[in-house]
């Protein structure tokens, strides 16, 4: 695999940054007669990378912002009050993707930038102490970029994209077309563009220069820390860092324009002071004189002296008590020369005038929301080892369920023991996988005020929780509105939804602790399945909720039964793993609390097999009878389609043997296979659980 390495980028930025800091602090040591001072100014940042270029049609049907992430590493000091210098690097991923009846094409470019830009603030213009600046910027960086795309999935073969908008093994006009079978995109870009050469233009030089033009504004946040939010446009002088230019063949060929590509983002940096001390000021009265002043001193007015005034600055005219605080005759909060609503009844939530709060408005902030309805619609994507034959029957699509939960935490490496114990205790947490994040959720409500209620229920107990829609197993963020301080107080004193006892116990079935991470197709019959990874690299596997001893020894056996010989009780409490007596259980012997056995799973049932077709509805005739006359082969039906499977082998390379014998017989498409207790897993796993996981 090649790769592009940019240490002489990263020298001169380096080299650059500390030259930029050596020169700015010289020129901070003195002051000018205006009062302006040259300051030093370091900002990291984040943001989104947009591509502008012939793959995507220069971004003309999707919005440029849904795309990758990008870092900047900026240095800068301003040279005049209006003008600043700064040197930056920025790093992060292009992509584009079209996929229509004319081309489909694809390609993520890893690209480094490194430059100058100059910012001009506008100050000239602004009121002086002003907390809001806008800028705009011009600069000169070096860009190098390394570009691969995505042409075949992890089996090897190649996308052919049909006309009816499906993808397949087999181009549309080849003579053995009919027996081509469906295949998906990986999104894996494993293709280097300049290396496959599909235009012919060999070893082109993968890096040049651009112009960045950009715009935003500054937010002053005192102490010596900003905040930028700024986009700017890379103006490029390449037009293949998609690899497509006007001088690309057939329907690859795009227009005369350089690429561009778009930055929006947001930096938080910090300027060095170099600000000379002021001189101490030394008062020229007595201490006794001051103590005079001070102790009969009334600022406000209101007859009570400053140094027992619990209440200073009170408007002039306004009635107060004996300690100088506005009088409140209903005891709302609410002082009565602002109160609307004088008499408030006892212990009542009121706004902001004083004025009594109904139920409606107390919800109004969180039922501010947009309708479900405006928000887009992804379904999820079936997991699938191989091919899937076209359907012969059409299904109706089954409508989205959609639910309210509370997001208590993610997690994409291990956590501590302390955070596992915690979570475990929630009785009703379950996990959600997304990519190499396992999100871990509560609650399951079909009403927004109930959800809202739990989130704050949460919140009491410690967790930060997110309100989030779960469709079908499928995580979405709410589109939010937002709420005032005062109705979140009184949110807070709402009954939850679910309260959880103080003191409940919680019995959960470890199914054991694994040094590598097991497929999901291992768990598929286990209900309330619990995945979580501490510091030390072990996965563990949680299964039900019980406050029940008994009940959760009758899920304990079941999972033994099932395969899983590691599996034991583990209870929780307020936060804590406790004894299994604790939760009920009559023990022989001590418990010891920091048992974590490794996990096991019998493997005694496990095979290998290999799968010959995979159809949703019908087979064809023709298929069916190859399979009849080929014999000893399974159907094993799920929920999404039925696997056709042939033979049983004890080792992988038994099956990977009569794979080829398979293929030299027409069977083309034909792979391995894992089968552990009639679930369908991938051969890697299947050879993992041999070896011991």
């Amino acid at each position: 695999m090649r790769t592009k390495a940019t240490p002489l980028l990263i020298k001169c930025l380096a080299m650059g940054i500390v030259a930029a800091w050596g020169a700015s602090s010289a020129a901070a040591q003195f002051t000018d007669s205006t009062g302006f001072q040259l300051k030093p100014s370091f900002s990291l940042g984040t943001g989104m990378l947009g591509f502008y270029g012939d793959v995507g049609y220069q971004s003309k049907y999707y919005s440029p912002l849904v795309s990758r992430i990008g870092y900047e590493l900026r240095a800068s000091s301003p040279i005049t009050d209006w003008l600043e210098v700064g040197l930056f690097a920025i790093h992060g991923r292009l992509s584009s993707n079209e996929h229509g009846t004319g081309r489909n094409l694809n390609f993520e470019s890893r690209i480094t930038t490194g430059g100058v830009q100059f910012a001009y603030n506008f100050n000239q213009l602004l009121r002086p102490g002003h907390v809001v600046e806008p800028w705009v910027s011009v600069g000169f960086e070096s860009l190098e970029f390394l570009s691969k795309t995505d042409l075949k999935d992890a089996q090897g073969r190649y996308y052919h994209y049909w006309n009816d908008g499906s993808i397949r093994d087999i181009a549309e006009d080849a003579p053995n077309a009919s027996s081509a079978v469906v295949i998906q995109r990986d999104y894996t870009y494993e293709s280097d563009v300049r290396e496959s050469n599909l235009d012919g233009f060999g070893k082109y030089r993968e890096q040049s220069w651009a112009i960045p033009v950009g715009v935003g504004v500054k937010m002053k946040l005192g102490n010596g820390f900003d905040a930028r939010i700024g986009t700017t446009m890379h103006y490029t002088a390449t037009d293949l860092i998609d690899g497509v230019t006007s001088k690309s063949k057939a329907n690859r060929q795009g227009d005369s324009r350089n690429d561009r590509f778009l930055f929006t983002s947001f930096s938080v940096g910090y300027a060095i002071s170099t600000t000379p001390k002021a001189k101490k000021w030394k008062p020229t009265l007595s201490p006794e004189q001051m103590d005079a002043i001070a102790l009969n001193d009334d600022e406000d007015g209101d007859g009570v002296l400053d140094w027992i005034d619990r209440c200073p600055h009170t408007p002039s005219g306004v009635q107060v008590d004996a300690h100088g605080c506005p009088l409140d005759s209903d005891g709302d909060g609410v002082p009565d020369y602002l109160d609307d609503e004088p008499h408030s009844l006892a212990g009542a939530a009121v706004d902001e005038r004083g004025v009594a709060l109904t139920d409606d408005d107390i919800l109004r902030g969180y039922l501010n929301y947009k309708d479900s309805g405006n928000v887009t619609m992804v379904s999820s994507r079936v997991e699938s080892f191989g091919p899937v034959g076209k359907p012969t029957v059409k299904r109706p699509p089954i409508p989205i369920k959609r639910t309210y939960v509370v997001k208590v935490g993610a997690q994409t490496e291990g956590i501590s023991e302390e955070l596992i114990q915690r979570i475990l205790s929630l009785p009703d947490v379950r996990t959600i996988e997304r990519g190499d994040t396992t999100y871990y959720v509560v609650g399951n409500y079909d009403a927004l005020p109930d959800a809202i209620k739990r989130q704050l229920q949460m919140k009491g107990q410690g967790f930060e929780g997110t309100l989030m829609m779960d469709e079908d197993g499928k995580l979405v963020d709410l589109p939010r509105g937002g709420i005032t301080p005062r109705e979140e107080e009184v949110l807070n004193n709402l009954a939850p939804a679910t309260p959880v006892k103080p003191g409940q116990v919680v019995v959960r079935v470890q199914l054991g602790a694994f040094r590598n991470k097991l497929a999901q197709n291992i768990f598929t019959k286990v209900p309330d399945l619990v995945t979580l990874r501490d510091k030390d690299g072990l996965t563990r596997y949680y299964t039900g909720s019980f406050t029940n001893i008994n009940e959760a020894a009758k899920h304990k056996v079941n999972m033994l039964l099932d395969g899983f010989e590691g599996a034991f009780l583990v209870a929780f409490k307020d936060g804590k793993r406790v004894s299994i007596a604790e939760a009920g259980a009559q023990l022989s012997g001590p418990e010891n609390l920091t048992n974590i056995p490794v996990g096991s799973i019998n493997t005694e049932h496990l095979t290998f097999r290999v799968q010959v077709g995979t159809f949703v509805g019908n087979v064809p005739m023709e298929t069916m009878s190859k399979y009849v006359d080929l014999g000893n082969v399974k159907p094993v039906t799920s929920e999404s389609a039925t696997r056709y499977l042939y033979g049983s082998y004890p080792t992988r390379a038994a099956a990977e043997e009569a794979r080829k014998e398979l293929q030299n017989l027409g069977f083309n498409d034909a792979f391995v296979v894992g089968e552990l207790s009639g679930r369908i897993i991938q051969a890697e796993d299947a050879e993992r659980l041999l070896k011991g996981h």
